[in-house]
């Protein structure tokens, strides 16, 4: 247990208040920012700016002009305590104004439902802009009277943002045809019964999260909240960056603790671990307790601050006055469900059914028209993946008013396009909206309604068609912007670890109804070249909240700040293996070539040596199914299959998958070889960029250049000894999960004669 340091000397003063200022997420500015004047222990601040066309010394912010880009401000603060100064610099990056809309088409909803039946019309409508945008607006019906008769209604509505009149066509048939919602076909296996092998970055980089888990203060991560609920502190130290005191998404990073907690335990079963899920599970049951008693809350109110955020959010009021209040509670409320989930804890489950009663209680008083217009508004209206966390809610509790609240946070701006299939992701925040698609195939799952799985599949086929670099990462400045166009964002704002971190989830979930190894190519890249390569390589928990792709760029990895990504960052490391392995009715499929342990009923040993390209698949109990392979996209059809040493002469890849015909004895071995080779890929954009590859390995080049390097010639890149490492010209080409603090290229300018 941490106690408060004493602060006595005029220089550790100044240095408490300037580590302890905390001005809001300066990533993405838009709005004015609160500059502190005083620091908590007496301090005296004075701030200057280095734009004042952009932010000026109070604070005040002027975006700048659509087509001037993002620009970067310097902000210095100056602390005086008696004799003693210091200084301290934040940068901050206003984001310029949005785009002018200049409407030119709303496009027409159509809607077929059962005679009598009234059609729940979208609250968005489809419209095409000047400038080739695609985008929704709210849009206000007209009342109508449904048909006892097949025939059809057009309705008229108003969508006052533009002006325009909308149009919907609803056509009445006697036998309306339901479209079936497919079935979920395979299962992945449990954390427990997967672990990792040594020798590995994926193995490295999870023991050094787990001790950083391990060498976290409990009573600092439950500062926030037994300071809310009037319980005595323990003499922990304030939380620090988005969880700082007067900031007001605290309590978010302690929710991603308890999912990092819970996940840790089921990867690796220590006991450690273990101990501290019990104890925060046991402070917080008291905290909810507390806060219960006081009569300050109402029942079943759990968080790091009051409920003041949330009255202020059903008023429309915006970030940054209120950050998010929903999102946070998520954070929370699937903290204590992992712990549930992964670990049993009982006394965990019995806090979140109480906050999904409070959450219901909330919600079922206002109007849809207020949940639409709450959810669509930007950062405020955040609300994690609230929709999903109800669902699986309600699949334990059995309450019909979780699921009731989950179809609450339906968000038909985002859905509705999605469902038509329509891409309206230009300028949306990326990492806000993904969650919100994982909750859709919860709730298929729950209700089997096959427009949930429309909205999943298709905004997944959206992103990955249009909106992804390389290393599988999305978005920039944590926005989606116009398909097709990623290298004209290749900037340090790059690739937010989050996005990616919840396109795998979303990439499972995907994969458990189709069994399709394309998704599995998706989620192998972004795995081994996103999120693995975000990693700290050490073990002080940091993750990188953005991923730089510029020429030159360098990670940065956010400890203290308490980022979104580091909340992620402290799950991800576990659930490397969660998609290594899963199963059906007929079939063990072998997903990822990772070096690993499936046990239990199924016993698999796998080696993957990519140096060689050569993956050993030892059978450890004899197995009752047959056995799959994913066959990677990159390697194509030059492979080969032995079983026991035997060729297997005629092997078809079906859905990227091949069959080890004769596997499944205790001892017999597969062996799968590779085409381990060098490979330029096309980056599908007009500015002539490329990245290297080497089989699964995105390759990055150690320079420090600031424009971008010519791609080198293929057959001068010359193999280094022992390591998937290459040099040419002088530059040496390393996996980028490799990369840590040095500068680095991994998009190259193409010349002739690559190809």
């Amino acid at each position: 247990m941490s106690e408060k340091k004493e602060i006595r000397t005029a220089e550790e003063i100044i240095k408490a208040d300037l580590d302890g200022i905390y001005i809001g997420n300066l990533n993405t500015v838009e709005a004015d920012l609160v500059l502190p004047a005083k620091g908590k222990n007496g301090s005296c601040f004075s701030w200057t700016t280095g734009e004042e066309r952009f932010i000026e010394a109070d604070g005040t912010v002027h975006r700048p002009l659509h087509g001037m880009e993002n620009r970067k401000v310097t902000l210095t603060v100056k602390a005086v305590y008696g004799a003693c100064s210091g200084e301290r610099e934040f940068i901050a990056t206003v984001l310029e104004e949005e785009k002018e809309t200049k409407v030119t088409e709303v496009l027409e909803v159509t809607v077929t439902k059962a005679l009598g039946e009234k059609a729940e019309l979208p609250p968005e409508v489809i419209v095409n802009c000047a400038d080739g945008r695609c985008m929704t607006m709210p849009v206000c019906w007209e009342d109508y009277a449904p048909l006892s008769e097949e025939g059809t209604v057009c309705v008229k509505g108003t969508v006052k943002e533009c002006g325009k009149k909308a149009a919907a066509r609803i056509t009445y048939a006697a036998e309306k045809e339901e479209e079936k919602a497919p079935e979920q076909r395979g299962s992945f296996f449990s954390l427990q019964d997967v672990r990792l092998s040594e020798g590995t970055l994926y193995y490295e980089y999870q023991q050094r999260m787990l001790e950083y888990l391990l060498q976290t203060d409990d009573d600092q991560m439950l500062y926030n909240f037994r300071r809310e609920a009037g319980l005595d502190t323990k003499g922990a130290p304030p939380m620090t960056g988005w969880d700082e005191e007067s900031c007001k998404l605290k309590g978010h990073t302690t929710g991603h603790y308890l999912s990092g907690l819970a996940l840790a335990w089921g990867a690796t079963g220590d006991m450690r671990i273990r101990k501290k899920i019990d104890y925060m599970v046991d402070a917080l049951c008291e905290c909810q307790e507390k806060m219960e008693a006081s009569g300050k809350y109402h029942r079943g109110f759990l968080s790091a601050y009051s409920e003041e955020q949330f009255d202020l959010l059903e008023q429309y009021t915006k970030y940054p006055e209120i950050w998010a209040p929903y999102y946070t509670l998520d954070k929370i409320m699937s903290g204590l469900y992992d712990c549930y989930q992964f670990v049993g804890n009982k006394k965990a489950r019995n806090v979140l059914e109480h906050m999904g009663d409070w959450v219901y209680d909330r919600l079922s008083r206002l109007p849809k028209e207020k949940l639409d217009k709450m959810w669509s508004m930007y950062i405020a209206g955040e609300f994690g993946g609230m929709l999903g966390t109800m669902v699986k809610l309600y699949q334990i509790s059995g309450k019909e008013t979780h699921l009731k609240a989950a179809k609450m946070f339906l968000n038909e701006k985002l859905f509705y396009p999605m469902e038509q299939g329509v891409d309206t992701l230009e300028d949306i925040h990326a990492n806000q909206h993904i969650p919100q698609i994982i909750g859709s195939i919860e709730l298929l799952g729950a209700c089997k309604e096959r427009r949930y799985w429309d909205i999943g599949k298709n905004f997944w086929e959206i992103v990955t068609g249009g909106h992804i670099y390389c290393i599988g990462g999305t978005g920039e400045t944590e926005m989606f912007h116009r398909a097709g166009t990623t290298c004209d964002y290749l900037t340090d704002k790059s690739a937010e670890s989050c996005a990616s971190y919840n396109m795998l989830r979303l990439t499972g979930q995907l994969f458990s109804y189709t069994m399709d190894g394309a998704l599995m190519d998706y989620y192998d890249n972004t795995l081994r070249n996103h999120i693995l390569t975000s990693c700290s390589h050490t073990d002080d928990g940091g993750t990188t909240y953005f991923l730089p792709l510029e020429a030159g760029g360098r990670k940065e990895y956010s400890t203290a700040e308490n980022s979104c990504c580091h909340g992620t960052g402290m799950e991800s490391r576990f659930r490397y293996m969660e998609h290594i392995y899963a199963y059906d009715e007929e079939y063990i499929y072998v997903n990822l070539l990772i070096d690993s342990v499936l046990s239990g009923n199924t016993a698999l040993r796998q080696r993957s040596n990519m140096e060689t390209g050569e993956v050993t698949i030892r059978c450890m109990k004899k197995m009752d199914k047959k056995l799959k392979i994913h066959i990677p996209a990159w390697a194509g059809k030059r492979f080969t299959l032995s079983v026991n040493g035997i060729l297997q002469k005629e092997v078809c890849i079906e859905n990227g998958y091949v069959c080890a015909a004769g596997f499944g004895r205790e001892g017999d071995e597969a062996v799968l070889k590779l085409p381990m080779e060098l490979r330029i890929l096309e980056s599908h954009s007009d500015r002539n960029l490329v990245n290297l590859a080497y089989g699964p390995y995105i390759l990055a080049a150690l320079s420090e250049e600031k424009a971008f390097l010519p791609a080198p010639e293929l057959n001068e890149m010359r193999k280094l000894e022992g390591k998937c490492h290459f040099e040419a010209g002088g530059v040496r080409y390393v996996p980028f999960a490799e990369v840590d603090l040095e500068a680095y290229h991994i998009y190259f300018v193409m010349g002739t004669g690559h190809f």
